[in-house]
């Protein structure tokens, strides 16, 4: 048999098995006639059963140091590692007592006032106006009102007014002259000035700084000169005159002024202006703001520093029962509580309604109060923090001035 395409090629034999025509295979020289070396012929070998649970590393000790299985063996219980300490060294724990301090050479260090102190294992500072409440953190505690001016001594008021009236003569104003004096002088010591220029130079030494000075320091120059009851009064009718009314300023004049200013500023009214003070406030407001003025423009607050504590807490009941526990709001019950205590006992009062009742007072006041009234009451609620400035010093900080005359 030859393949058609391919001639004088010997034809194939028949094969004896296999397709037609195809030689049977034979074995090429050179390859031997067995299998290739390496690989078994017979079946693979068979690999021994894995285990059900796999042993533990040996390095590692079983959880919780659990003993080991029957009848497996123990395991040896792995050292701390040494370079792991339980605790950072570079952080160490803190001291209840303060550290000794380190400063430059020849320079004091300054002394460590806050030491911390342990309330029911937190740390907490022992400056007691931050002393940890059920309510939270209290109100700082106030320091004392200490005046920043101080009679000056020895003390001139003739000598004095001569030096103004120097420092005004001519072309010209000596401005630091003027500082020097009026700003180092109590307000008594300002009064008996007032009255020596006067006696000495036959006119007011108002007129005489009106016509010398201008502006926002004409303003604070003029407030040091006058006296405390008449600038008072002054301030009070430019609120209530005119076009509007400056309600801040009355709120600042009646809440934060002491019975023996407030009748002074009385007075000084009816004196400058021919008619009561207390006609005008009615004139120029109402309400619930109105009646609020009215109560202040009394004089009559409480001024007894003596605090009873049952008598604190009915008022904060009291003021409770008036406003958050009921349908609309007791004005009266406020304003009677809030016009006449004293403010010892009003801080008292804040307390203990915090205490009882969870919230402020002022919030108490701002849910229940709006517009004016709401503002009034607030600035008693907000007068009550401190050892209430004097008249003078207010209205001395509303000028931008940093005197603050006692």
């Amino acid at each position: 048999m030859s393949y058609p395409n391919y001639p004088n090629y010997p034809p194939y034999p028949a094969s004896t098995g296999g397709y037609a025509g195809v030689p049977p295979q034979q074995p090429q020289p050179g390859y031997p006639n067995q299998a290739y070396p390496g690989y078994p012929t017979g079946q693979a070998p068979t690999y021994p059963a894995y285990p059900g649970s796999q042993p533990a590393y040996p390095s590692y000790p079983p959880a919780n140091q659990y003993p080991p299985a029957a009848g497996a063996p123990s395991y040896p219980v792995q050292p701390q590692q040494p370079y792991y300490p339980t605790q950072n060294p570079a952080y160490p724990q803190y001291n209840a007592s303060a550290p000794q301090q380190v400063g430059y050479p020849g320079v004091q260090a300054p002394s460590i006032s806050h030491q911390p102190a342990v309330s029911g294992g937190v740390l907490y500072p022992a400056n007691p106006s931050f002393a940890p409440s059920p309510l939270g953190y209290q109100q700082p505690q106030m320091e004392a009102n200490i005046p920043t001016v101080h009679p000056a001594s020895p003390f001139d008021a003739r000598g004095d007014a001569d030096a103004l009236h120097k420092a005004m003569k001519g072309l010209g104003t000596d401005e630091k002259a003027i500082i020097n004096i009026l700003c180092h002088r109590s307000s008594s010591q300002r009064t008996a000035i007032n009255q020596a220029y006067k006696s000495g130079y036959g006119k007011d030494l108002e007129s005489k700084l009106k016509s010398e000075l201008s502006g926002t320091f004409e303003k604070v120059i003029i407030a040091l000169c006058l006296p405390v009851a008449e600038f008072m009064a002054r301030e009070m009718y430019e609120a209530v005159s005119g076009m509007g009314t400056s309600e801040g300023t009355l709120v600042e004049i009646l809440c934060s002024g002491t019975n023996q200013e407030i009748r002074e500023m009385n007075a000084a009214y009816l004196r400058l202006y021919g008619h009561p003070m207390e006609k005008d406030i009615k004139g120029d407001t109402s309400g619930v703001f109105k009646m609020l003025l009215v109560s202040l423009a009394q004089g009559q607050r409480d001024e007894n520093q003596a605090v009873d504590i049952a008598k604190a807490k009915a008022d904060a009941q009291r003021l409770f029962q008036a406003g958050a526990a009921k349908l609309g709001t007791d004005e009266s019950a406020f304003n009677s509580i809030l016009a006449t205590r004293s403010w010892a006992h009003l801080r008292q009062v804040m307390s203990e309604y915090q205490t009882m009742h969870g919230h402020t007072l002022e919030r108490a006041v701002i849910s229940e109060f709006s517009a004016n009234a709401e503002r009034g009451l607030l600035g008693i609620c907000n007068t009550k923090l401190f050892d209430y400035f004097t008249f003078t010093e207010v209205q001395i900080l509303n000028l931008d001035s940093a005197v603050c005359p006692k």
